[in-house]
């Protein structure tokens, strides 16, 4: 944006390419399944600290106030804290929550790295296709190959 004119992009090609054209995320990892949303620290958003470094000490991070304020405009809340985030992320429908942070992103395929575990709280490939206009493709991981190779 120019300085002090915030309704004029300072480049306006630039500007209508990033916010028309369609989006691919060429690196996800699969959504866990429903019944698995609180396995996982919610914290692990905001950092790959692991343990009292992560719940304890992430929150106070510059990453944590920043994801707040982007999720309590997600929620509909208004000087939501960190828990009430949390709060708010555990008490709402799985799929309507999914559906909800996918539709403004634009994003028209999924390409999928679902090769860092056994998948067994991990949604399969196709379950992701209801957010997208085009099929999911799997990214295939060439040391998970490896790894079974003989």
């Amino acid at each position: 944006m120019a300085s002090g004119n915030l309704s004029a992009p300072a480049y306006p090609r630039l500007y209508e390419a990033a916010f028309s054209l369609p989006a691919i995320d060429n690196h996800a990892h699969p959504l866990l399944q429903a019944e698995h949303r609180e396995d996982i620290s919610f914290e692990g958003l905001i950092s790959e600290a692991q343990g009292d470094a992560l719940v304890k000490d992430a929150v106070h991070t510059l990453a944590c106030h920043r994801a707040a304020h982007q999720l309590s405009r997600l929620f509909g809340m208004k000087n939501a804290t960190w828990n009430d985030i949390k709060a708010e992320r555990s008490q709402a429908d799985y799929l309507e929550l999914c559906k909800r942070c996918f539709e403004p992103t634009g994003i028209q395929c999924i390409l999928l790295d679902d090769g860092l575990d056994d998948g067994s709280m991990a949604e399969a490939l196709s379950w992701h296709d209801q957010f997208t206009h085009y099929p999911t493709q799997r990214i295939v991981r060439i040391e998970t190959l490896a790894e079974v190779m003989p």
